[in-house]
């Protein structure tokens, strides 16, 4: 209950922000170790706690947990996508020289391939979604009509 607004966490975060502020003034945080580094964060750093000895006994033995798993490959499988548009953009100069039938096929033969594994994309972000620890971050599928209609506008006509 708070009638005086009155609010004692602000109180603690205000006290403790300045006495970091006046550490880092004093120069007490100049000699740690690693300073100026990147801060070493395993997959496991966004697991809840009490998970992370599990997670590393797990690791250690070239085992993951099957969201950590599914997030890995969907990272492999996005990597695949963003290759089949550069092949794509690479190969569509040409393309367009096939004649109407050949750039149909070509068109059709790329379209199917990103397609299809961004729908495994997708597949994998629905299973990782349900499985992975809530203080994971959330993965987004590809919207596949907004990918379609991408794929049109850069690659829909011949010429």
């Amino acid at each position: 209950m708070r009638e005086s607004g009155f609010d004692i966490q602000r109180v603690i975060e205000l006290i403790a922000d300045r006495k970091i502020e006046e550490a880092m003034q004093e120069g007490k945080f100049d000699d740690l170790p690693g300073k100026g580094k990147p801060l070493p964060l395993d997959e496991e750093w966004f697991a809840p706690p009490e998970l992370r000895p599990a997670i590393r006994l797990l690791k250690s033995a070239g085992v993951l947990p099957d969201w950590m798993e599914r997030a890995r490959e969907i990272e492999r499988l996005r990597a695949e996508c963003d290759r089949l548009w550069r092949i794509a953009e690479l190969e569509y100069p040409r393309a367009v020289q096939l004649g109407e039938v050949r750039f149909a096929e070509w068109q059709a033969r790329t379209w199917a391939g990103l397609e299809q594994v961004m729908a495994r994309v997708n597949s994998l972000v629905l299973a990782y979604n349900c499985t992975a620890p809530a203080c994971a971050a959330p993965q987004t599928p590809y919207n596949l009509a907004q990918q379609q209609a991408r794929f049109l506008e850069r690659f829909g006509q011949e010429g």
